[in-house]
């Protein structure tokens, strides 16, 4: 069906004025990771930022700070936002370095510079879980859910159907006009940020929402954090900057803290000494005790 070249707007709405149903869009839905019955949500919705935390960054809520550590979290950016977060933290023209860590699980795409994420259509508000994923199995699904879209997108007149929150929590279809370059993995964002001169080192540590991170995660985290220049800011983020973004943010503050000594590791008891200069000999991580 032949849509307007109005731009974005109400999909209901412009549904009535020739454009395709939501729930027909929906429905037919059939790529590799944006499958039948799925949306792509907007991560951000309103009252998503507590404003008792400064400072406020348009695009980027709750960014916060460990008081007298560079330990930072946030929610998910816009990339407006996290611009505005490398700009604080002084990481342009390749200045202090940036150790980002983006903690979600759950695929990921920016389009027009907004995050949004893939949920089941009749449960809008509840995270799909990947539990156990990693890294480069994640990304991959970044990587197709953007082959998605872009197909989509090409029945649509270069309009993608995404799906919003208004003030009342309720979910709004929104057609969003997009070209190639309009959409972005994570990992795409991130790189661009480099070339353009930010000092930022980005890498994916996918942990479901509200369940402890694996052994792995754990020694991946301790690896990256455990050799850093002094003034390097650790930032870590989810979708909200709560929940996983403060897992991070605790582990970094314990690993920082051991770093610079503020406290001493447990002696171990008899004969476990060998065993855990073992562990971390074979696990690569024999730098730090």
């Amino acid at each position: 069906m032949a849509l307007r070249k109005t731009g974005s707007g109400d999909a209901t709405e412009l549904a009535v004025a020739g454009w395709a149903k939501p729930e027909d869009v929906v429905r037919s839905r059939a790529g590799d990771v944006l499958i039948k019955n799925t949306l792509l949500k907007a991560d951000h919705f309103p009252g998503c930022q507590n404003t008792k935390l400064t400072p406020l960054l348009d695009g980027a809520p709750n960014f916060r700070q460990v008081d007298g550590l560079p330990v930072y979290g946030v929610a998910i950016p816009t990339v407006r936002g996290l611009r505005s977060v490398m700009d604080v933290l002084g990481a342009a023209q390749g200045q202090r370095g940036v150790l980002w860590h983006n903690m979600r699980e759950e695929p990921v795409l920016y389009i027009n510079g907004k995050p949004f994420v893939v949920r089941e259509s009749d449960q809008p508000f509840r995270n799909v879980e990947y539990t156990g994923i990693d890294r480069s199995r994640v990304e991959d699904m970044e990587a197709r859910l953007k082959r998605d879209v872009l197909r989509e997108a090409a029945r649509y007149d270069h309009h993608i159907l995404v799906t919003e929150e208004d003030d009342d929590m309720n979910v709004v279809d929104v057609w969003e006009p997009v070209t190639e370059s309009d959409v972005q993995t994570p990992m795409q964002v991130y790189q661009e940020l480099a070339g353009d001169g930010y000092n930022v080192d980005y890498t994916r540590v996918p942990i479901t929402d509200e369940k402890a991170p694996k052994d792995s995660d754990f020694e991946l985290l301790i690896q990256r954090l455990w050799n850093v220049p002094p003034d390097a800011a650790l930032v870590f983020n989810c979708q909200m900057g709560r929940g996983r973004t403060t897992t991070g943010m605790v582990i970094a503050t314990l690993v920082t803290l051991r770093r610079l000594g503020a406290f001493s590791p447990p002696t171990p008891l008899a004969g476990e000494q060998q065993q855990l200069q073992q562990h971390h000999m074979a696990n690569g991580n024999g730098v730090y005790p």
